[in-house]
């Protein structure tokens, strides 16, 4: 005789306290999260007391903190019970990041939900044990039991979507956490970015210089940091030892931190764990909870292809469940980097519809003159940017080496291609090189060689032969 295995109950008890410590960090979230969860939806008794109390003290207007919430449950009875201040006042130390307090209360919702459904589950198995009279009215019951259990959730999400339909006068006054900037002006949180470029043009090497960055507080190239950022490198395409090997050659210098965190495909393989897989929702769900669980704010995904096989690559709907994804993590304060190829027409490959979100799309370009010893050699192409007017300066043509100083440590160096070409050009002219030539010689238009050479004559930088004068020369030595 077989004895039913027993599932285990839905609770996820880190969240409850997730959501009580928000509240206790900034006790305004409580009025987001009051129309997202009631008491009786804790599964741990003690957080359900808690949890009441702070919304009886929000009802009357007093302050929701560690002393009045103490005072509340001291009065009537229910400190201790509830592990006393010492309990409480270690809350606030359970929770990641207190403004995804509402993304904590949607977990516990759905646990309750979750146990709600197996209650009814129960229930209706428990009546199959006995005797039904009449077997349709039975599937009547079970259905309007299911139903009961599963609209909550529901009307819970529509009631409150309904109350954030407000005047724009209101809408304007609602105080929002600053937006942070990782690298200025461009890299901001919650942002879905992308860098594509040819196969072995140097993606990897440019995300993975572009996370230890942030995760360290350094600038790189000419953007400046703002705000340093715990990040996760996922690696869904190398060998493990492939990437120690890159990675261990950007920290020669012995600064890495622990804030930045590596997940690698073939070592999860080794592990015996199953391929990562975009196109599983299981999948995206865990890494998103794993995301905010660790607090992680920026996190890179190499690369597309790796993660997505099987997917039409030209089909809007394939992509569609993927790209709201990436939204859902957008909207919990984390910023993506996916790194994607491009196809033959020098574009990213596939559907459009990976780039209707994005705040940032790079193109990593090779030189004219690039050779393969020079290794990892790009210009950084921005084809589109979400960023000020003021600030499209900043994101001009710009490229990069990685290359190994004197001290044996590895450094990125870069310069501005407009700024480059312009010496050049100038340079090549007072030398009595032809347009022609020198516009082939530097894969840039003739007409772009008659422009510099016209702005060189109005500031004084060359003559109108094309010689350098003492101000060009100057300007040169400092360029």
């Amino acid at each position: 005789m077989t004895t039913a295995k027993t599932l285990p109950h839905p609770v996820n008890i880190e969240a409850e306290q997730s959501v009580l410590g928000a509240i206790l960090v900034r006790p305004e979230v409580l009025d987001r999260v009051a129309d997202l969860i009631e008491p009786r939806e804790f599964y741990q008794v003690a957080h359900s007391r808690i949890f009441q109390a702070m919304l009886d003290l929000y009802g009357r207007h007093d302050p929701v903190d560690l002393v009045t919430v103490s005072g509340l449950l001291k009065e009537r009875g229910q400190l201790e019970g509830v592990g006393g201040s010492v309990f409480l006042a270690g809350l606030s130390e359970q929770v990641g990041f207190a403004t995804n307090a509402d993304y904590y209360a949607g977990l516990v919702h759905d646990k309750a939900v979750l146990r709600q459904i197996k209650r009814a589950a129960n229930e209706i198995i428990h009546a199959v044990g006995g005797r039904i009279e009449n077997v349709p009215e039975f599937l009547d019951q079970v259905k309007t039991r299911f139903l009961e259990a599963t609209e909550t959730g529901k009307n819970n999400g529509l009631r409150r979507s309904a109350e954030a339909i407000i005047e724009l006068s209101e809408f304007l006054k609602i105080d929002l956490p600053q937006r942070q900037t990782f690298l200025d002006p461009w890299f901001k949180e919650a942002s879905i970015n992308m860098i594509s470029g040819w196969r072995g043009v140097g993606k990897t090497a440019c995300a993975m210089g572009l996370g230890s960055a942030i995760s360290r507080g350094d600038p790189f190239g000419p953007w400046q940091i703002i705000t340093p950022a715990p990040c996760l490198y996922f690696d869904a395409e190398m060998t493990q030892q492939d990437t120690t090997e890159r990675f261990a050659g950007l920290f020669t210098d012995g600064t890495q931190k622990e804030s930045l965190f590596i997940l690698s495909d073939h070592y999860c393989n080794l592990l015996g764990m199953p391929r990562a897989d975009l196109l599983d929702e299981n999948w995206r769900s865990w890494l998103k909870d794993e995301l905010i669980r660790r607090g992680i704010k920026v996190w890179v995904l190499d690369n597309i292809g790796a993660v997505t096989s099987g997917i039409d690559e030209n089909s809007r709907e394939a992509w569609s469940p993927i790209n709201r994804w990436f939204l859902d993590l957008r909207f919990a304060g984390i910023s993506t980097v996916l790194l994607h190829h491009e196809g033959k027409t020098g574009s990213q490959r596939g559907t459009s519809a990976r780039e209707d979100n994005l705040d940032i799309s790079i193109s990593l370009k090779r030189p004219q003159d690039y050779r393969p010893e020079d290794g990892a050699r790009f210009i950084c192409h921005f084809e589109k940017a979400r960023v000020r007017q003021a600030d499209l300066h900043l994101l001009a043509d710009t490229e990069f080496q990685m290359q190994t100083d004197p001290e044996g440590k590895t450094i990125w160096t870069w310069k501005n291609v407009k700024q480059e070409n312009k010496a050049m050009v100038l340079k090549m002219l007072n030398e009595g090189t032809a347009a022609k030539e020198i516009a082939a010689a530097l894969g840039i238009t003739a007409a772009r060689v008659s422009q510099i050479r016209k702005e060189g004559v109005r500031d004084g930088l060359i003559t109108e032969a094309g010689k350098f004068t003492q101000t060009g020369f100057e300007w040169l030595q400092k360029t």
